[in-house]
C-alpha cells in the first residue's frame, strides 16, 4: 500500500469512526471509554520475497476504545492499539499501532455480566529499526467479559486477535494469520 494510499485509508477511518461515535442514540449506557492490557502472544509473520517466516516473542499490549450503543444489543466504536514484540531467533524489536473501528454484540447474563463479542477492522503501522516500515490491513476478532461496577463503570476482560491478511513496504509483502493477545481493564460510560 503506497504512502498516499494509507494516509487516505487512515483519514477514511478516523471520519466513519467520529461519525459513528456522534450518532449513538441516548439510552441508559449510551457511550462508555475502556482502557486495556495485557499480554501479546507469539505468532509467525510471513515476509515475501524473500518467502520467510519470522516467530515472534510474547509481548505487551495497550488498547483504548470507546463503544456507542446503536441498538439495544450492538454498538459501533473506535480504538487504538500499541503494542511491541520482538522476532524470536533475532534481537529486533518491533512496534504495532492500529487505529480502526468495531462492531460488538453485547449480550447481559442473569448475573449482571456481559459477554461482548465482535469484529475489528483497522489501519496497522508496524515500525522497526532492522527494516523499513510496514502498513496494512489489520481484521480482528473480540471477544469481551465485562463485570458492571457502580456508576456504570465495570471491569473488562478481552481475548483477542490481530492479523494482517494484506500490507507490507516498497521492499516486501508482511502478512499474519491470527496472533492473540489477552487484556484486562477497566471501563467508564455515560
Amino acid at each position: 500500500m503506497s504512502n498516499s494510499h494509507s494516509g487516505f485509508f487512515l483519514i477514511i477511518m478516523v471520519f466513519v469512526t467520529v461519525f459513528f461515535l456522534s450518532t449513538a442514540p441516548a439510552q441508559t449506557e449510551s457511550w462508555n471509554m475502556t482502557i486495556k492490557g495485557g499480554i501479546l502472544f507469539p505468532g509467525t509473520v510471513n515476509i515475501d520475497p524473500p518467502g520467510w517466516d519470522v516467530d515472534t516473542e510474547m509481548g505487551w499490549m495497550l488498547n483504548i476504545c470507546g463503544d456507542a450503543m446503536v441498538a439495544p444489543k450492538l454498538s459501533l466504536g473506535g480504538f487504538i492499539i500499541y503494542a511491541s514484540t520482538s522476532a524470536e531467533e533475532f534481537d529486533e524489536s518491533a512496534s504495532i499501532f492500529t487505529l480502526g473501528g468495531t462492531i460488538k454484540g453485547r449480550f447481559t447474563m442473569q448475573s449482571g455480566w456481559q459477554i461482548r463479542p465482535g469484529l475489528a477492522i483497522g489501519y496497522q503501522m508496524i515500525g522497526g529499526d532492522a527494516f523499513e516500515d510496514v502498513n496494512g490491513l489489520d481484521v480482528g476478532g473480540i471477544f469481551e467479559v465485562v463485570k458492571p461496577l457502580a456508576n456504570k463503570k465495570a471491569l473488562v476482560g478481552e481475548l483477542g486477535f490481530i492479523t494482517q491478511p494484506s500490507g507490507g513496504n516498497d521492499d516486501a509483502d508482511v502478512t499474519f494469520g491470527p496472533i492473540f493477545y489477552l487484556n484486562v481493564g477497566y471501563q467508564f460510560g455515560g
